[in-house]
């Protein structure tokens, strides 16, 4: 795992064991990985922390369905055998309240806008998703080095959302507002973007 990733993120319990329910790690999952790379990573760092099912919020099997997310597991750490009842926890709906009310919706967004009809880019839909349920910036919500790792994974999956933030808009607050216009709410009254007293809460660097 990268330098720059560790430091992205505070969760120095991350690798903890929560009393009751044994704990998923980032380390646990890489070490069982068939490569690293920013997006195998990615997918570590968002199931150790998501899919946790006392984390808060809990996103069980980060939203796919059950057979999916085993299919996933096997695929990325095939050497990874997880306790049982942190299994069981992963066949659980994705329940709602606080950010989790916007999380079929944002699913269902990133689907609209994928690049290909195929199974990795709905596994991408769902932790990009997942990843928005975070209180800090989407990059480092989802582990990953740095924001333009974030830029290149929508490029790549979701060319046409890339395409659409051309003003390099922060990517949740991107989203948020692609979500209001599309349910017919207003998500700035203001007419520009340019002059906004708010412009960096909206444009402004993500370190």
């Amino acid at each position: 795992m990268s330098k720059e990733m560790l430091h992205a993120r505070s969760h120095d319990d991350l690798n903890a064991e929560t009393p009751g329910m044994p704990r998923i790690g980032v380390w646990q999952l890489l070490g069982h990985s068939r490569g690293r790379d920013a997006i195998a990573e990615a997918y570590a760092w968002s199931i150790a922390t998501w899919c946790e099912p006392e984390a808060a919020p809990f996103v069980p099997a980060l939203g796919l369905d059950y057979p999916a997310f085993l299919h996933l597991l096997g695929s990325l750490f095939p050497h990874f055998s997880p306790p049982e009842d942190w299994l069981e926890a992963q066949r659980q709906v994705v329940g709602r309240g606080g950010p989790l009310d916007e999380f079929k919706d944002l699913v269902a967004l990133l689907l609209e806008h994928r690049a290909v009809n195929d199974e990795s880019h709905c596994r991408m839909a769902h932790l990009v998703a997942a990843g928005c349920m975070g209180s800090d910036h989407l990059w480092q919500d989802l582990g990953l080095p740095r924001r333009q790792a974030l830029s290149d994974l929508f490029s790549r999956y979701f060319p046409a959302l890339a395409a659409k933030n051309s003003g390099d808009m922060k990517w949740k607050k991107f989203l948020y507002r692609l979500l209001c216009e599309r349910d017919g709410y207003i998500a700035c009254s203001r007419p520009s973007c340019a002059g906004c007293a708010d412009y960096a809460k909206c444009f402004g660097p993500e370190e």
